[in-house]
């Protein structure tokens, strides 16, 4: 490949692509040799153990499982399907798929709202009361330790 090439195969690419960066000289130069010598820039096949649980016949099992049953978790997926627990997280993350982890939440009554209003004027009210600077007088926390009932979201 000459320079008058690299230099024509750039102005291609900056015409097709104006906002992507150009790619570096040898980058091209090792397209072009391996283009050359078999045909095509694909990727040879990868060396090594091929994938054997990541089956399609697998994927439709995993799939059909969740849409049988969506609130189903991966361990009792992997052993209903006969499957380990990371390759059902495998092809749920290829299928897109997200695990079901229940979740402990506040209930929230009707008149919380009401409430809540109700004592932060209490605060402001005794703020005022006390003559304090409320800026210096108030400490704000991000914990919250609520102990009133809890409801299983599922």
């Amino acid at each position: 490949m000459s320079g008058r090439t690299l230099h024509i195969v750039n102005s291609a690419f900056k015409h097709e692509f104006p906002d992507d960066k150009i790619p570096a000289r040898q980058t091209i130069y090792r397209l072009a040799k391996k283009f050359d010598e078999t045909g095509s820039v694909e990727d040879a096949p990868r060396s090594g153990r091929p994938t054997s649980i990541t089956t399609e016949e697998n994927m439709e099992l995993v799939s059909e499982s969740y849409t049988l049953n969506p609130q189903k978790s991966q361990r009792r997926a992997a052993h209903d399907l006969d499957i380990s627990r990371s390759s059902v997280r495998r092809i749920m993350k290829e299928l897109n798929l997200k695990p079901y982890k229940p979740r402990l939440l506040q209930v929230l009554n009707e008149d919380d709202p009401d409430r809540r209003l109700e004592f932060s004027q209490w605060v402001l009210d005794s703020i005022l009361e006390l003559n304090l600077k409320p800026i210096e007088k108030i400490q704000v926390v991000d914990q919250a330790h609520l102990h009133l009932r809890l409801v299983l979201i599922s």
